[in-house]
This record gives structure tokens, sequence and C-alpha cells, in this order.
């Protein structure tokens, strides 16, 4: 008995010195904390939106924004189809789901708990963000089951549904940044927010453009989602100077270069500017007769025409020219561009060359694909076009006009603080290269001025104002760095001659062996000289995949490590096309279908 009690005011001693002094816990690892301070997670979450460009090498062929020799290009841009086996195009799903995930989670909770409601809002809007993304490219996807531990399987919502939750999260964000923070952030958030370096102000027009876009994106669903895009669209950026993009270090190693580029190499010849946005820019868009060849140019050159420079086309694309030394000599003619048809070898890259870039030929890069280059996510362009469309479908024409011009205007504005100065590279005495852009800051602004008051913006007469002149400078304005685009181009259903119903259907829309585009003289044709791989016209005429029956694609398919290998069954469950079937990618989309 007596050695009981001593054991027990043994145990005694040492329950209660635990209480005062340190006793090392063998269930905590100081090298791997199960909790981390919210602020350091963001920055990671933040870089992952690098999966935004793996999944453009599927959708910018789609909306015929690149071409090239990649696989991408031939089985997304040209077959319409998808690569068996493989998780090309699913980067989106695997950034919300995994590198973003239960991460944005805790920085939105611990963010509340902490009374850091600026760091929760920031995480909010990042999830409403990602989401609107991932459920624009793929449709129905696991919402509800998403995070609960524990599941084997993980059951499919609805687009609608997922499109629900963007905006509540998205309005829960702007909630949070109403709010007065109970803490002093460490002097780390500026270095850890790589968007806007812990500005909460931007961030929360950044959530209101994320509702603007997701308005617009449902504007057949409801005609009041109209006025919530315009009232979201007022309250978001107020110029180019608000734009949400994502900075890169640039520290010469892959991981910290921008996705296009010279160091990562990922455009070279695989992807290069197509034939279609080449016509768009410079105002070459054919006019194809009854047969599909083409006869002359077609009259509706929505953009620029050739006798007008558009010199946004001098950025946006690759030209093998010379750069001229004397700047005041740029004018309409001095740099040509080419276009590259689907699955050719490039005609020129977006460096200006018909070979890879190389740091001696080009440096860190030019415009847009250079290594340090900030990777836009949503514009004050964009959104003024978004406020255009809006208010173009209410029939308010004239307020729609002035948001067009604006959108023009804040497109200028991004395109211009994208130039690198031009050094020449020569070999010898010939010119053989240039690193950085072919036109200076100075000229540029000149040349602009000079079409904002051509006849395609401002001295365009408000009753030559059409949507098409909206969609088409929106689609210059996402080019090429948007997924957003393809959400417009569904939205009209690829301007594909429609049944009775208002979308498209087989015999009328297409056949297995064709597509059939509206007329660009049909004032309902809004992308005026765009023609899907299938459509019989010259230099396109090449058949969808099989499996599609003649359909485009309305959507991707699930992410194949995840759901195809994991979560198939209820993949199988989806309806009216099975998510296993072969042509589950021609299922039409919720938000592009006419309400019920």
């Amino acid at each position: 008995m007596r050695k009981i009690i001593i054991s027990f005011i043994i145990l005694l001693v040492i329950g209660t010195s635990s209480c005062t002094k340190t006793w090392l816990d063998i269930n905590k690892n100081v090298d791997a904390p199960d909790w981390v301070n919210p602020i350091l997670r963001l920055g990671p979450v933040l870089a992952s939106y690098e999966g935004i460009a793996y999944d453009l090498r599927a959708v910018a062929p789609l909306s015929e924004y690149f071409s090239g020799t990649s696989t991408y290009v031939s089985n997304f841009g040209v077959l319409h189809t998808f690569i068996a086996g493989s998780d090309a195009a699913g980067e989106c799903w695997r950034m919300t789901y995994w590198l973003q995930g239960m991460n944005v989670e805790r920085i939105i909770n611990d963010g509340r708990d902490l009374e850091q409601y600026k760091l929760a809002g920031i995480a909010l809007t990042v999830k409403a963000y990602s989401w609107h993304i991932l459920a624009s490219l793929h449709g129905d996807l696991p919402v509800k089951d998403a995070f609960v531990p524990g599941l084997l399987s993980h059951n499919y919502d609805s687009q609608e549904y997922a499109f629900s939750k963007v905006r509540s999260w998205a309005k829960q964000a702007i909630a949070e940044f109403e709010k007065t923070d109970n803490t002093v952030y460490p002097g780390s958030l500026a270095t850890t927010d790589l968007i806007y370096k812990g500005d909460a102000a931007k961030w929360k027009k950044f959530a209101y453009a994320v509702l603007a876009r997701n308005y617009i994106a449902m504007a057949k669903k409801n005609t009041a989602y109209l006025d919530s895009a315009i009232i979201c669209a007022d309250k978001s950026f107020t110029s180019a100077a608000d734009d949400a993009s994502l900075k890169f270090q640039a520290t010469g190693v892959s991981s910290t270069s921008n996705f296009f580029g010279v160091l990562r190499g990922n455009l070279t010849n695989a992807f290069t500017q197509s034939d279609y946005i080449v016509q768009v820019l410079t105002g070459t868009i054919p006019n194809y007769n009854s047969s599909g060849a083409i006869e002359g140019l077609s009259p509706y050159q929505m953009v620029t025409d050739t006798a007008t420079l558009d010199p946004r086309s001098i950025l946006l694309l690759g030209t093998l020219d010379t750069m001229m030394v004397d700047q005041s000599k740029v004018k309409k003619g001095t740099y040509k561009f080419v276009g590259t048809k689907l699955t050719n070898t490039a005609a020129c890259t977006l460096w200006g060359s018909t070979t890879a870039p190389t740091v001696a030929k080009n440096g860190t890069g030019r415009w847009l694909y250079r290594d340090e280059a900030p990777w836009p996510l949503s514009t004050y362009a964009e959104i003024q076009f978004v406020k255009a469309e809006a208010l173009y479908l209410k029939g308010q024409k004239a307020e729609a006009f002035a948001a067009f011009k604006n959108g023009v205007a804040g497109h200028m504005d991004f395109v211009k603080s994208l130039i690198v100065p031009g050094t020449i590279v020569k070999t010898g005495s010939k010119q053989t290269s240039v690193i950085g852009d072919k036109i200076t800051a100075a000229r540029f602004s000149t040349l602009a001025t000079e079409y904002m008051n051509s006849k395609f913006v401002n001295n365009m007469s408000l009753a030559n104002f059409s949507l098409s002149n909206i969609m088409m400078q929106k689609y210059v304005a996402l080019f090429p760095w948007s997924l957003d685009t393809w959400n417009d181009l569904r939205r009209y259903h690829y301007d594909l001659v429609v049944g009775a119903g208002g979308v498209p259907v087989s015999g009328t829309s297409w056949t297995s062996d064709m597509v059939y585009h509206k007329l660009d003289s049909d004032p309902s044709r809004v992308y005026k000289g765009f023609y899907l791989p299938a459509a019989d016209v010259l230099n396109r005429r090449t058949k969808f995949a099989p499996a599609n029956i003649g359909s485009p694609a309305y959507r991707l398919r699930p992410r194949y490590n995840s759901e195809y290998m994991w979560n198939l069954p209820s993949l199988q469950k989806l309806l009216p096309i099975p998510g296993d079937a072969d042509e589950y990618n021609t299922s039409m989309v919720w938000f592009t279908l006419p309400a019920n």
C-alpha cells in the first residue's frame, strides 16, 4: 500500500509540474509545425496562379489566340477534344483544390480568429476568383464535398451552385475589407502579397471585379444580372493603375519567372500568334465567298483596317522586321505581322523570330513575354468591356459607348505599362535581333492617341457602334492571358447558326463533318471572321474528334489523376453526358444555356 501511495504522489508531482515547466512534447515537430501564421501562407497561394498559364496551353488554342505545333494546339485547338490519360488542362483544378485549397481555408479562418480581416478578405477574394475560373472551365465540380475530411469520393455540384458560391465568397471578402483590423501586420505582408502589397482598397476593387465577371457570364440566365454586372463594375477598378497582376521576382530561376518568359521557354514554336488574332489586329479579316475561298477583305473590320495602325499590334504580336532607330518613322506598314495557321510551324514567334528565344538574342524577353513581366489576373479594361456589354444588352447604347471608349483607353494604358525599351543586337553590322520591344513608350503614346481618335473608337458614330465592337475589342484586350475569353466565345456559341431554342443543335449548327457559322453580315454575329477549325472555309476544314459528332468543346474535362483515377463513380453520374464519355467535353455548360 505504501508503494502505491508513493507512486501516486510521484505521478501527481509530474502532472502538476507540467503546468510550471516546459516539457518535451513528442507530438510537436518544430521543423514541420502544425500551425503556420496565415500571412506566411499567402505568398505560395498567390504564386500558384501560374496554373492559369498552364491551362492557357489548351484554352488559348480553343479561343484561337494561339496556333503552333504543340499537341495542345492539335488536340484542343483543332480537334476540340482532350489528351487521354493526361493531366493536360487540369492545372487550375490542381491549383484550386490542392495548391490553394486548405491553405486558403486556413488563411480565412485564422485571419478571422486573429481579427486580421484584411488577410481574411484577401483569401476570400482569391477563393472567389479561383473558383470562378475553375467552374467556368469545367462546369460541374465538387464544391460541397471539396474539403470534407475522410471522404473517399466527392459528389459533383452544378456550375450554377459553384457560381453562387463564387458570389458569396466575393461578397464576404468585401464585408471583411470593411472591418477594422484589431492587429498590426508584420512588415512581411507587403512581400507575401504578390499582387497589391497589402493594399486592401485595391483588393476590394478586385473582389468587385470577380463579381462583375461572374454576373456577365450568367447574363443569359437572368437579365437582372446585367444590372448587377454594371453596379459591380462601377465599384471595381477605376483605372489601369488598379489592375490585378501577379508580380515575379525573376531571380534567374524558372520558379520565379513569368510562364511566358524567355527563361521558361514555354511558347517557342509550339505556341505562337494565330492567323485570326493577326487578322483582327491588322484589319485583314478575309472575305469568304459561298465556297469558302477568300475574295479580298471583309467589310466588317471591327478593330482596325489596312489604312489605320493599331499600335497594340507592335506589342501583342511578334514581327520579323528590324527595329526602327528613328522611332518617329514607326507608322502603318513599318512592321508586318504574320499569323500561323492551325498546327503549322510558327511563321513568327512572339519574340519576333522563327527560332526559339535565347538570352543572347532576346535577353529576358519583351512585353508580356518577359521573365519579369507581371501576370494579369483582371484589368480595368476588361471590367469596362463587361460594363459596356451589359449596358448594350440593356439597350443603353450611349452609356455602353462611353464604357467601350474607357475600355480601349484602359487597354492602351495596360499595354504601354509593359513596354521594355528595345536594344538592338547586331552580328557584325547587321541587326539580327532585338532585346525588348521595337517601339518606345513615347512613340506608342503618340500612335495610341491617333488610334483613339480614329473611326474605330472616339470618332465612331453611335449609329455604327455595335456589340461586335465591344466584344472584339475585349477579345484583343484579353490576349493572350485570359481564360475568360473562352467564356465569351461559348456564351455566344462561337457564332454558330443556332436552333429554334437559341442553342446550337446537330443538323443546323453542325454535322459530323463541319460546323455552320452565321454570316458576317448577320447583325447577331459577334466575332466577325471567327471560324472554328471544322468550318468550310480556307485554312480551316479540319474535322473535330469523331467522338464529338460535330460539336465543338464547351468544357474541359476534370483533372485526370484526381477524378478519373479516384473519383470515377461520381463522374459517371453526371448528366446529360457522363463525365467519363469521350464526348463529355461537348456538354454545354450551364451559363451558355438560356433560362428555363
